[in-house]
């Protein structure tokens, strides 16, 4: 293929630079507003298929052009030909090959910025798999129809070829081509050092440093060329920075920065607006980490400007970006959740305070349960943006919410107090469930999937025949359904079903669920399809008001954690069965929360544990389901009022169970609170952060994937799942068939292909992906006729 292409270029007649720059000390300026900025590498004078590496380093000035390397071309006889290396103004790689028609394989993960040096390679084998590394990691690949199709053009650097005026705006250094598809350690092994260009399988390498002259010589010295007017030598502003520094839980963070093949002698920072203290410690000649102590507790984004000076006195700069959290919600988030650990954690009992007062003295040293629930959900997204700092955090209170389990008249359960052994609340337990599920997905933690079957069969055992459980043991035997006990209840049996496989678990999932979306119970309204408190089966009919114990109740009335989290069911049953009623149900609620609670730019009309943090938790499971942005749009904006507006002087969020005082929709700019609630912390540092994750893993639809009629939605577990580690598709009425798997990326884009894959004998096909990039993915599986797919989130 293309190394073909270019052991046979057309010989150059140029005139020889007689005089090398230094080192590694300059590269090639392509200009994008420049008409010959580009390099001629040729013409073909054949095709021949075969394996090939194209790799350079890269440093993009603007997304205004974006050629690295191209033939592609278009005629009447043979269609598309030829190919292109490029790149997108999302930061991704993107190479076009043409084989009559176009293929595209692309990156993902947003990998390129602008004002950095980068090495990007591209591979493509016999077998037709093309592969895209970004800095040594596979970050893309693809299996093309066919192979491609020689153009004839001329091979051109930083510019098209048929189709011009898309030249590169940036800097390009030591560009190699390869008759060989390398591997990954093969590329990470020589993409730091200079070849001498005598490695087997290098058939061109130009280092582009010759710093004058119009020339630029190749490596191996078969493919001379010259340089377009448009280009410019400058020189190598060539610091290499290992990411970027984020400030974490020490307030301190530290960046690897290096210049390849350079002694530094002085390294210093030029510019820096930002508050705080840099300095360097140096870990040979030419690296050192450069360490920063923050001084501010605003978000904010930024740059600051460093210089490395070489033992020839040449001055080399470059920027360092500084993420004082890089995602503002997640910022607000770790901001809000770390003054929840200094001012509510009890160290006696490892738990965490109901309520401070002014001075941050614990007003109740342990919360009551239903707090707890929303703190293990705030500790949970966190644990899934930033494992490192809140793993141990969260297993520890994990650990600790044992205290709340009690047994009692032969039942376990958890107690509204450590060692409570008066009434357990049903609705407790329930909320429970949630937060003990979220764990399960993310660590498969045995201790999470006990209490969860803990807390479940505390509720489900108390069930009457019409599957309706009260809100606590006092008013069993009265024909009351209260919606909290009886919703959460609900979901947790359709997650025991997708962790178990076990099918009594869905029986019951779906008979509660019948329950209390049948109108006629009147738990759900008929005309708004919200969800009323509680309601009751006395005198032959159900009524939103009954007696209990002797006192008139009534239980109408809305929440919005009432409804939310039927929402969650209505999707995980859709997922689970594949029937779409499910969904449309969802949907239909979902509109209506919004219609409720929800004003474009004036926050949420909602108290925060009454329905704010499960509102967001509602909306973003929508938005990961449909990929409908709307879902996302109105969660980040509810987050965005409550970051501007709701944070009260002592930077905490509203947290009274008064709804003059602890709505989402208050402006508490200038209120001075004497206690708080940790409850109200929790629903606003878990909805912080669960906006933070979704605004880092884009979803796309499964329907986007699919174009084939006959489809259907399988379990995949676990899910989500860690990189690197066994997953389990299942197909049950596919025993002992052969089947294939594919895996996509959010994108799209196909990922990997499991073939000759045998349903076995427990319904299962088990796959093992190889991915690097966190995210969302997509596997659809073909067997016999019928396609079938699952989303899963990958860590």
């Amino acid at each position: 293929m293309i190394r073909s292409v270019i052991i046979c270029l057309a010989s150059l007649v140029i005139v020889l630079c007689s005089v090398h720059a230094k080192g590694q000390s300059y590269v090639l300026k392509f200009n994008a507003s420049e008409p010959e900025s580009y390099i001629d590498c040729g013409a073909f004078d054949e095709y021949v298929s075969g394996d090939f590496t194209i790799e350079t380093r890269i440093f993009i000035d603007s997304w205004a052009g974006n050629y690295i390397l191209a033939d592609e071309s278009w005629n009447a006889t043979s269609g598309s030909v030829g190919f292109a290396f490029r790149f997108n103004s999302s930061g991704n790689v993107e190479v076009n090959v043409g084989t009559g028609e176009w293929e595209a394989v692309t990156s993902n993960g947003n990998q390129l910025k602008t004002g950095m040096w980068q090495h990007v390679a591209v591979t493509v084998n016999t077998d037709n798999e093309v592969k895209i590394f970004v800095d040594g990691i596979l970050v893309g690949n693809g299996i093309l129809s066919k192979p491609m199709i020689a153009s004839g053009n001329h091979v051109f650097m930083g510019e098209g070829s048929a189709w011009k005026d898309r030249r590169l705006d940036g800097k390009l250094s030591d560009f190699r081509i390869w008759n060989t598809a390398l591997t990954e350690e093969e590329i990470n092994l020589n993409k730091d050092i200079q070849l001498n260009g005598t490695e087997e399988g290098l058939v061109a390498n130009w280092l582009l440093n010759e710093g004058q002259g119009d020339s630029v010589l190749d490596l191996t010295s078969q493919h001379n060329l010259k340089r377009g007017a448009g280009t410019e030598w400058v020189q190598k502003d060539n610091i290499l920075v290992d990411g970027s520094l984020k400030i974490l839980d020490s307030g301190k963070d530290s960046v690897l920065v290096s210049v390849a093949g350079q002694t530094i002698t002085d390294w210093s920072v030029t510019e820096a607006e930002i508050p705080g203290e840099f300095s360097f410690r140096r870990i040979d000649d030419y690296s050192a980490y450069l360490v920063y102590s923050a001084e501010t507790s605003s978000y904010q984004n930024d740059t600051i400007s460093i210089k490395a000076t070489t033992a020839n006195a040449t001055d080399i700069e470059v920027l360092v970006a500084v993420d004082l959290y890089d995602n503002k919600y997640q910022y607000f988030g770790e901001k809000l959740l770390d003054k929840i650990q200094d001012e509510f954690y009890n160290k006696s009992n490892g738990l965490y305070a109901e309520s401070i007062d002014a001075s941050s003295n614990f007003i109740q040293g342990t919360s009551f349960v239903w707090p707890a629930s929303h703190m293990l959900r705030a500790l949970t997204n966190a644990w899934k943006l930033n494992p490192e700092k809140y793993e141990s955090l969260l297993l520890n209170y994990l650990e600790g919410i044992e205290a709340y389990k009690v047994t009692n008249a032969g039942r376990t359960g958890y107690a509204v107090l450590p060692g409570n052994t008066g009434n357990r609340f049903y609705d407790d337990n329930g909320q429970l469930m949630m937060p003990f599920s979220m764990i399960y997905d993310v660590v498969q933690d045995d201790i999470a999937l006990q209490n969860l079957k803990t807390a479940y069969e505390f509720n489900n055992e108390i069930r009457d025949s019409r599957f309706a459980i009260p809100q606590h043991e006092d008013q069993l035997g009265f024909g009351m359904l209260f919606s909290m006990s009886v919703n959460y209840t609900s979901y947790a049996a359709a997650k025991l079903y997708q962790y178990t496989n076990e099918a009594g678990y869905l029986e019951e999932a779906l008979a509660y669920y019948e329950l209390e979306n049948n109108l006629s119970v009147k738990i759900k309204d008929s005309n708004t399809k919200l969800f009323n408190q509680a309601s009751y089966y006395q005198n032959g009919s159900w009524s939103l008001n009954g007696t209990v114990n002797g006192n008139q109740v009534w239980g109408g009335g809305y929440r919005a954690y009432q409804t939310t989290v039927v929402i969650q069911n209505a999707i995980l049953l859709y997922q689970l069965t594949n029937e779409q009623k499910y969904l449309d149900d969802a949907n239909e609620m979902m509109e209506s929360c919004i219609d409720q609670w929800y004003k474009p730019g004036q926050g949420l009309s909602e108290i925060s544990f009454w329905g704010g943090d499960d509102m967001i938790d509602a909306l973003l499971d929508m938005y990961r389901e449909t990929a409908d942005e709307k879902f996302y749009t109105i969660a980040a904006d509810i987050m965005d009022f409550l970051s501007a507006y709701n944070r009260d002087k002592r930077g905490y969020y509203a947290s009274s169970y008064s709804d003059d005082e602890g709505k989402w929709n208050l402006n508490r700019l200038n209120e001075n609170p004497s206690e708080i609630g940790m409850m109200g912390q929790a629903a606003a540092a878990s909805s912080f952060l669960n906006v933070a994750l979704s605004s880092e893993n884009i979803p796309t639809s499964i329907i986007d994937l699919e174009s084939e009629d006959k489809k259907s939605a399988v379990i995949i577990f676990p899910n989500p799942a860690h990189r690197g580690k066994e997953l389990k598709i299942k197909i049950p009425e596919k025993r002992g068939v052969a089947s294939e798997a594919y895996l996509y990326n959010q994108s799209g884009q196909l990922v990997e292909c499991y073939e000759s894959q045998t349903v076995a004998g427990d319904g299962m096909i088990t796959v093992t992906p190889a991915v690097n990039i966190p995210g969302v993915y997509f596997f659809r599986v073909i067997s016999g006729a019928r396609s079938y797919h699952a989303k899963v989130l990958i860590h």
